[in-house]
């Protein structure tokens, strides 16, 4: 942006740099916390921010790409966190030009701190002063947050109660926030609200109810969540050439000392984050991880991969619903600072994990959803956060055995503008249809159901499977999956899978190249086009490799196509 000053001699021209306006309001009546930009309510969502663990300050290109991979995503929100560090300028100016929400936590974290020292007082007010003015410039900051977690570690230590809320961060820091960035909505502590802090239906909290906690995954609704200041962290499993980066190398098994100096815990704790991805794996899956270990350790660090996917995308798809309460959550983190399995959706070599591509599903401005309710019946979720209405058919397809079709509906609907619906799925059949087998008066029906968006092309705008994933896992069948790889002008192939059955949780292994899609359903007899691009600085490499589903044994091996009229 540039003003250009004209007066009777000589015309100036002021060059103002990158500028953005917008106004930010935080609503917390009633236990709130909804955010709004320039007065609509934003659902955030996205994740709280990992350093460069070596410098402290990664370079502006490799900020653009990662900024690049959350934008795509559909994350909108990034958290510094206390226990971090405050990020340079070129993070904030990627955070501006990427349209992306600042949560800055004050670097304070889980602990007391000397605010009756005078000297220690006047640190902290110098520090805030700098930080304050060095982000006055940037539109991205839309949360000022005294500390990290310091009011829960207190609560659960069993401090009194009037320790919980030290002047530093109720009157110090918010002092310095409203004179500094007045515009900036200032919040104590990342966990805020309720008869404790961490009181996940009032404020904020840092919810690891499912997850940490061991919670079944109903209970991302039943906690009635208002907004995750951090939430669903698991060890994310990587892709096999980034675990052979750990000591140890492609040989290394989940139980090894090497991997399990890797995993991330809480210090003290009798159990690690592996630990609660099994726990998972176990009740999804049905499985008993010890079991899997022991007889097929490929086949545990597949599903391993998968269960922390879907676990997350559940949970979203519940704070999504019309009637969440939700408004705002942030995975816990974005980036390993290491190889092996972390707490990042993204690998320390920047490449997504399997939870990353679930993500970038599930957190889609516009997306479809479906939920069992019990004796109500399967709903459609359709959230739509586009600032248009969407005009579109709303296509349910029921099959039996993965594949045969036993019914199928279409209705036309309208989805307005930053709204979600709610649809009972059999209001689309004539007549009562158990599509989520919840009465149990004969054997199942179907044992699949699809719903997909559809624009007046007939394109698939975003789609949604429900389905048993113990059950159709373990069929391990034959599909008829096929892969075909077309060469593109960049160096980069088109991939056309196609599948005769369902294909649970597609993934692509082609060594020299990154899958933009990866971990996706196939309905039966469909296709879908997927772009492999080379990796950057790696050698330049033929097309090889192989298309897995999770419920097959029969992987398929990818072709080349060599018709340039198919191109």
């Amino acid at each position: 942006m540039a003003v250009n000053l004209q007066d009777s001699d000589t015309p100036l021209t002021v060059d103002l740099g990158r500028t953005g306006f917008r106004t930010i309001t935080l609503d917390t009546r009633a236990g709130d916390f909804a955010l709004s930009v320039n007065g609509v309510p934003v659902f955030c969502r996205g994740a709280c921010w990992t350093p460069d663990p070596v410098t402290l300050n990664a370079s502006p290109g490799s900020l653009r790409n990662t900024l690049d991979q959350l934008c795509s995503a559909g994350m909108n929100m990034l958290r510094v966190g206390g226990a971090m560090v405050y990020e340079s300028d070129e993070f904030l100016e990627a955070c501006d030009a990427h349209g992306i929400l600042l949560w800055q936590d004050f670097m304070f974290a889980n602990m007391a701190y000397p605010e009756e020292d005078a000297a220690f007082t006047t640190t902290v007010r110098a520090e805030a002063r700098q930080q304050l003015d060095r982000l006055a410039a940037h539109p991205c900051l839309a949360i000022l947050c005294g500390n990290s977690e310091g009011e829960q570690q207190a609560a659960m230590w069993g401090a009194p109660r009037e320790s919980w809320s030290p002047k530093l961060f109720y009157e110090v820091l918010p002092e310095l926030a409203r004179t500094h960035r007045p515009d900036v909505p200032y919040w104590p502590s990342s966990a805020h609200g309720g008869a404790f802090p961490h009181q996940g239906n009032i404020g904020t909290t840092s919810y690891y109810g499912v997850g940490a906690y061991l919670r079944p995954l109903e209970d991302a609704r039943r906690a009635e969540v208002r907004f995750a200041s951090e939430c669903l962290a698991f060890a994310n499993v990587p892709q096999p050439q980034t675990l052979a980066r750990i000591p140890g190398g492609e040989k290394l098994r989940s139980h090894h000392p090497a991997w399990k100096a890797r995993t991330p815990r809480d210090l003290g704790a009798g159990w690690d984050f592996d630990d609660v991805r099994d726990y998972y794996l176990k009740h999804l899956f049905g499985h008993n991880p010890l079991d899997l270990r022991y007889g097929d350790h490929d086949r545990y660090l597949t599903l391993s991969r998968v269960v922390t996917g879907e676990v997350m995308a559940a949970t979203f798809a519940e704070w999504r619903r019309k009637r969440s309460t939700c408004r705002g959550a942030l995975i816990w983190f974005w980036r390993d600072l290491w190889c092996g399995a972390g707490w990042g959706v993204i690998d320390a070599l920047g490449s997504p994990k399997a939870a990353y591509h679930y993500l970038r599903r599930a957190l889609q401005p516009l997306a479809i959803f479906m939920s069992d309710e019990g004796g109500n019946g399967l709903f459609v979720h359709i959230a739509n956060e586009r600032p248009q209405l969407i005009e579109c058919k709303l296509e349910l397809t029921l099959y039996r055995d993965g594949e045969t079709v036993v019914g199928s509906a279409t209705r036309a609907i309208k989805v307005p503008a930053r709204d979600t619906l709610e649809i009972a799925a059999v209001e689309l059949f004539e007549g009562f249809l158990d599509l989520s087998y919840a009465y149990r008066f004969r054997p199942a029906a179907q044992n699949l159901v699809s719903a997909v968006l559809r624009d007046a092309t007939g394109a698939a705008l975003t789609e949604a499977f429900y389905f048993d994933l113990r059950r159709m896992a373990d069929s391990r069948t034959e599909l008829g999956l096929e892969a075909v790889g077309s060469a593109r002008s960049d160096g980069g192939f088109d991939l056309k899978i196609t599948t005769r059955s369902f294909a649970q949780s597609v993934w692509i292994e082609a060594e020299g190249f990154t899958s933009e899609e990866d971990y996706f359903h196939l309905a039966p007899k469909a296709e879908k086009t997927v772009t492999l691009r080379p990796d950057p600085g790696g050698k330049t490499h033929a097309l090889r490799g192989r298309v897995h589903a999770l419920n097959t044994l029969a992987s398929a091996k990818i072709g080349i196509c060599n018709d340039p009229v198919a191109r």
